[in-house]
């Protein structure tokens, strides 16, 4: 008895002081939540939807509703997203809208759906095919976290038409076979709504509704009330309105529409909670609603953003030939709009413009005058889905964004867009960051023209990487050229020429410009979407070095005899240098070949899209800066206007046999031009490998490096120059170079002056694909 007494004194004992230190352990302070990051994005009132993929969890896994979503909001408490390529309701939720992406300055990453997901369905076609099937020829392809869809539902099964505005309702419109829907979604007492007001066709043919769809569920309908059980929860739908019956097909909830009225019009609620509370849903089956017709709200509506916003322009004071004058941006707006310039047109009368936002805003500007004195500044489309080029036709504006062509129309003509038209969303589409869509250019026979990114991985859609065609009645996309991997742009020349620029990566050694021929494969082989890898590429006009164009943009050919001497020419816009080029090409046997110079100017931020003004005859372009860029401000939209004083640039290179001529816009000094002293000639290959970007490497010893991008200073192989002569007329001047091989990169710099004493310190950087044999 002792000996336990002792035992357990001797436990109490070595308890004790533990016990006491635990206790006199200061408490750890409460961890903060980490600030949930933020960008300009989520101050900005987006209006009353948002088109673009979203991502949600589901049974604890990470789950993307749609990849071209249309996402509504039903009010302050409840929102929807309806699938535009498989015209389904992808998901319903209440308790917010949208958490806004925050990589590369909301660029990168999927708006989060916030709040609670109530009702979802599978990534599978919203209505059953012309055969009452509801298996689509090229479904998506879901791979892990990953969705890949080869583009929408074919035409004869449904076409999305788009969606009309009405103040804060959103009015959808597509076809299900020869019929028309309008549907317009709703909620009110924790229903959901689905109105529908569909003009049937001719032949009358069955029509069947995906309504809901729970994986394991018993179904059961009574009356108009279809309900599907699992694990003591009901999701359940109600039918309102004559010729609809609702069914249970396995674990869903369809709807067949049997009315043969020309139109008819129903509504269908839906639910989702536990089984006691069902009854709210039998109480919805029951009421007395008296629908409002959806075509009424589809003639346009008030107008929501009010009155236009004034800024006051700013001309360059900057000397010389050319000047870069500011259209200023409305930076400071009642809405908070995010405006980052990423595509514009002018309008006919030349002194109004539409500028979209790659934060998915449509601005028309007016008062581009002399002056600019007073530009104003309306908001006229909002919630696209990354657009990045617009184009205006007949009056009428289009907009490139990731999901679609969007074509506009204001109804009622109050300044602000009412129907956002799908002109064409067959391009296909995965939830990657990289695969844009970028430019909009139309061909002189009307068809549109825009390229799209890849994956910086092997292609996982049709499209990755590719320059594609559209007809001009929106009803055909074709691809007309492949191997782009991260391309800002492109152009359609006044003669139907096509032009891309790539930037470096990997499988692009450094900066390209291409002129495009269809069937052409411009070098990233991930995105070649070829049977076999190809071991060759077809060449660039040109190369451009990291330090000159780290990043490129679009191009823009000279339409105007009002801009100085280069009508007819090409120039070429770098995004990451906010830098404005010449471009100068050569034919020698079928090969294009040229080079590029930059023009003294500065820009506020990474110039990427460029047009000339009918009316003015002058260059103006916009851009933005999200990704690298020396730009700095977010947008910037400026006029580069040709002051009438004389331009001193090179305008033309050429490579003979023996030697490069290039030839200047005015006369020489006769002595500076030909000193061998003012001129140095440096060349250097780079390596085509899937590692991203290159070194410069040695024309005389291929294994040589002699130079990277990270250096400020760079050069290659030094080449003798053997004699300088020029011309007559004193405007070309002839390198002789003994023995010139093709290159890749090939710089000439030179410090003259020309005939009026003005000094020309420069720099051309050429590619040399072939030289003449003569």
């Amino acid at each position: 008895m002792r000996f336990w007494s002792f035992l357990l004194a001797l436990t109490w004992a070595l308890t004790l002081p533990t016990l006491s230190t635990a206790q006199n352990k200061p408490k750890k302070p409460k961890q903060k939540k980490p600030a949930e990051r933020r960008t300009k994005w989520d101050d900005m009132d987006i209006g009353p939807f948002q088109a673009y993929g979203v991502e949600t969890k589901l049974n604890g896994k990470l789950w993307r509703p749609a990849l071209k979503g249309l996402n509504i909001k039903l009010g302050p408490n409840a929102s929807v997203c309806f699938d535009t390529e498989r015209l389904r309701m992808a998901a319903s939720w209440t308790g917010g809208f949208l958490k806004l992406p925050t990589g590369r300055d909301g660029l990168e990453g999927v708006p989060k759906i916030v709040g609670t997901l109530a009702l979802h369905t599978p990534m599978t076609p919203g209505w059953a095919g012309p055969k009452g099937e509801w298996g689509e020829p090229t479904p998506p392809i879901l791979k892990g976290n990953d969705v890949y869809s080869m583009g929408p539902l074919p035409r004869e099964w449904a076409k999305w038409r788009g969606h009309y505005t009405h103040g804060d309702r959103v009015v959808l419109s597509y076809s299900v076979g020869a019929s028309s829907v309008l549907e317009c979604p709703g909620f009110a007492g924790g229903i959901f709504t689905r109105q529908f007001e569909i003009t049937r066709s001719p032949a009358k043919s069955p029509m069947s509704l995906l309504v809901c769809e729970v994986t394991g569920a018993q179904g059961k309908v009574v009356g108009n009330v279809a309900t599907l059980e699992k694990d003591g929860a009901v999701t359940g739908a109600a039918v309102i309105g004559a010729g609809v019956e609702l069914k249970i097909q396995g674990d869903r909830i369809i709807a067949k529409v049997k009315s043969l009225q020309p139109t008819s019009q129903f509504l269908i609620g839906t639910w989702s909670g536990p089984k006691a509370e069902v009854n709210k849903l039998i109480q919805f089956s029951q009421s007395k609603i008296k629908l409002q017709a959806l075509k009424n709200l589809t003639q346009g509506g008030k107008p929501k953003w009010g009155k236009p916003v004034t800024t006051r322009g700013r001309l360059g004071l900057v000397p010389g030939a050319y000047v870069v004058d500011t259209i200023t941006v409305p930076e400071q707006n009642p809405w908070k709009s995010w405006i980052r310039c990423s595509g514009f047109d002018f309008f006919k009368d030349g002194t109004t413009a539409a500028m979209c936002s790659v934060t998915g805003d449509v601005w028309i500007v007016s008062g581009i005058n002399e002056s600019l004195k007073e530009l104003k500044w309306r908001r006229y489309a909002t919630g696209l889905f990354q657009p990045l080029g617009l184009k205006i036709v007949d009056e009428q504006v289009y907009v490139l964004g990731r999901d679609q062509i969007t074509r506009f129309q204001d109804l009622n003509k109050d300044g602000e867009a009412d129907f956002y038209e799908n002109f064409n969303n067959d391009i296909s589409i995965s939830n990657h960051y990289h695969e844009f869509c970028l430019n909009l250019s139309t061909d002189p026979a009307g068809n549109f023209y825009f390229i799209k990114g890849g994956n910086l991985r092997q292609a996982t859609v049709p499209h990755h990487g590719c320059l594609v065609k559209v007809s001009k009645d929106g009803s055909q996309l074709e691809i007309v050229a492949t191997g782009h991997r991260a391309p800002n742009g492109m152009s359609v020349g006044p003669k139907g020429e096509l032009t891309s620029a790539d930037n470096e990566g990997n499988w692009v050694p450094a900066s390209r410009v291409n002129l495009v021929k269809p069937g052409g494969f411009y070098g990233h082989v991930y995105t070649a979407h070829r049977k076999q890898v190809p071991t060759d590429y077809d060449k660039p006009l040109l190369w451009l070095p990291h330090q000159v164009d780290n990043s490129s943009g679009g191009q823009v050919w000279v339409t105007s005899e009002k801009w100085g001497p280069f009508k007819g020419d090409l120039l070429h816009l770098s995004y990451g240098k906010s830098s404005l080029f010449k471009v100068m090409k050569e034919e020698i046997n079928g090969q294009w070949q040229g080079g590029a110079v930059r023009f003294p100017l500065r820009f506020d931020s990474g110039i990427m899209r460029g047009r000339f003004n009918p009316h003015d005859g002058q260059l103006y372009v916009v851009g933005l800066r999200v990704w690298q860029s020396n730009g700095a401000r977010f947008g910037a939209f400026h006029r580069v206007r040709y002051t009438g004083k004389p331009v001193h640039m090179p305008t033309q290179i050429k490579v003979q046999k023996n030697g490069l001529a290039v030839t200047f816009t005015n006369p020489l000094d006769a002595v500076s031009a030909v000193d061998d002293q003012n001129w140095a000639v440096d060349q250097w290959n780079y390596q085509w490998t899937k590692n991203y970007g290159s070194k410069m490497y040695s024309i005389k010893d291929p294994a040589k490096v002699v130079g990277d991008k990270k250096q400020g200073e760079f050069g290659g192989d030094v080449i003798a120059i053997q004699s300088i002569k020029l011309s007559a007329d004193k405007k070309t001047v002839f390198i002789e170079i003994a023995g010139l091989k093709s290159v890749m990169q090939s710089r000439i710099r030179f410090n003259i002056k020309a005939a009026d004493g003005t000094v020309l310190k420069q720099e051309l950087f050429h590619t040399i694909n072939r030289v003449p044999a003569q």
